[in-house]
């Protein structure tokens, strides 16, 4: 089999693996539309997932810290675990997504609840422990495996565009028989139209997704093909540190040098100058005042973009109609794989433009809190250009902030390990603090109000 060939073949399956990291949350937050017209939580759906999912943190933090004070590689055993989870908890979702039980006397979706803490615990762990595994194959199979990360949202978003949104729900007069009395009477009665496939189908695909990247990752480890590339990197890592032990001599004679370093040494010598020159030459001299900016701006864009907006997009969307919120997910999460891509090809680090960046960003996200705190009846209310506006601002919401994010998180790359771990921890404190802030404003405070299919709506 020739070397193109075994690297297409091997990227594919890095590709599958890269899906695994988040299509089973997003694919969950897609179904959101749907369930918020037959959950007990309604409109505040969201908020309790949102909140939840921040405990889930714990899972990364679990297995960093076990790596570090075991001397066992635990990624492998730990990657099939997460997709594993995924995929049965996914499977799960198809059969009880709407159970429900009685918690203090009110009724919470338990079993939804449950199923997407694990969901958000192995995808969060998903980011540390896949990226340990792909450190045993060459670079070059970076790029896939960031491409499937990209298409873990833009899949599920994909296949909900095409299950459609079901129509706004309706409010009907349904006649009631009492046997004991041989009385009808006349009620109105909800009715939600249902999607082109239901939401169980949905689920038992992410599943099937799942499984396909649990069959990709086996392969990786166990296909001679894979583990030649991976004997390759270790071949490559030792040539390296040879490398570095000679620069380390400075000037003194190793011996059998002349003789060892053949031609493809000379070439991984000669890569490995330019990568040190030319990363020197990209690595960003930041004052302690550009830091500290950056972080809180990585902070402030997380929290709007992971707790606080998606706590109350059912009431910045919904007004408008079941098709306002469907392509305002669904769109929303296509969104932000095309933002990265913007910054591959249009990358800047100009503190003043990321900052104008993420003031635009923010005063888009003040609209979209204008028209939550207006419902029922938001501005434009009744009219297409209402459901145009929320739409379209939930999609340039999420471009905007999120190229500040990637873009905030590769200049952190640029000046080493330490810069790029307070960025992970700027971005986390930042989700944490929404999800705080946003969560007693929905449901305790209820300064947001959902509207009355039989009543208040902008569609009647």
């Amino acid at each position: 089999m020739g070397e193109k060939t075994t690297s297409i073949i091997i990227g594919t399956l890095v590709c599958l693996l890269g899906m695994a990291s988040w299509i089973d949350i997003n694919g969950l937050w897609v179904q959101f539309p749907l369930m918020v017209h037959f959950l007990p939580e309604g409109w505040n759906l969201a908020s309790y997932v949102v909140i939840i999912s921040q405990v889930a943190n714990i899972g990364p933090l679990i297995f960093v810290l076990l790596s570090k004070f075991t001397k066992y590689h635990l990624e492998v055993p730990t990657n099939y675990l997460i997709i594993g989870i995924g995929a049965i908890s996914c499977l799960m979702l198809a059969f009880f997504w709407d159970r429900t039980s009685y918690v203090n006397g009110v009724e919470h979706s338990t079993a939804l609840f449950t199923l997407s803490f694990l969901l958000t615990l192995v995808d969060c762990t998903s980011s540390v422990s896949f990226l340990a595994f792909m450190y045993v194959f060459p670079m070059r199979y970076m790029t896939p495996y960031f491409i499937g990360e990209g298409l873990s949202g833009f899949v599920p978003a994909l296949v909900g565009l095409m299950q459609g949104e079901g129509g706004n729900p309706e409010c009907r007069n349904s006649s009631v028989l009492n046997e004991t009395s041989n009385i009808t009477t006349y009620e109105l009665s909800y009715y939600k139209p249902p999607p082109r496939f239901s939401i169980d189908a949905f689920f038992f695909f992410l599943a099937a997704m799942l499984l396909c990247s649990f069959v990709a990752f086996a392969m990786l480890n166990n296909l001679p093909m894979c583990k030649r590339e991976q004997a390759m990197k270790v071949d490559t890592d030792k040539n390296v540190q040879l490398i570095d032990r000679k620069f380390a001599d400075k000037g003194d004679q190793v011996i059998g040098d002349s003789d060892y370093f053949d031609q493809s040494t000379q070439t991984i010598e000669l890569d490995f100058e330019e990568s040190a020159s030319s990363k020197s030459k990209t690595k960003s001299s930041l004052t302690k005042c550009d830091w500290v900016y950056m972080l809180l701006l990585e902070a402030w864009v997380n929290a709007i973009m992971n707790t606080v907006m998606t706590s109350i997009q059912t009431y910045s969307t919904l007004p408008y109609g079941n098709v306002a919120y469907h392509l305002a997910v669904t769109l929303g999460l296509m969104a932000n794989p095309t933002a990265c891509v913007f910054v591959h090809f249009l990358p800047t680090r100009n503190n003043i433009l990321i900052g104008f960046i993420t003031f635009l960003g923010s005063c888009i996200g003040a609209y979209i809190m204008w028209t939550a705190l207006g419902s029922p009846y938001p501005v434009l209310c009744g009219s297409i250009w209402g459901e145009v506006l929320v739409v379209l601002a939930w999609i340039f919401m999420v471009g905007l902030l999120t190229y500040v994010k990637v873009m905030i998180g590769v200049i952190c790359r640029d000046n080493g390990r330490k810069a790029l771990m307070w960025c992970g921890a700027a971005m986390q404190a930042g989700s944490l603090i929404g999800s705080i802030v946003i969560f007693p404003l929905v449901n305790v405070l209820y300064l947001f109000t959902p509207n009355d299919p039989c009543g208040d709506t902008c569609w009647n």
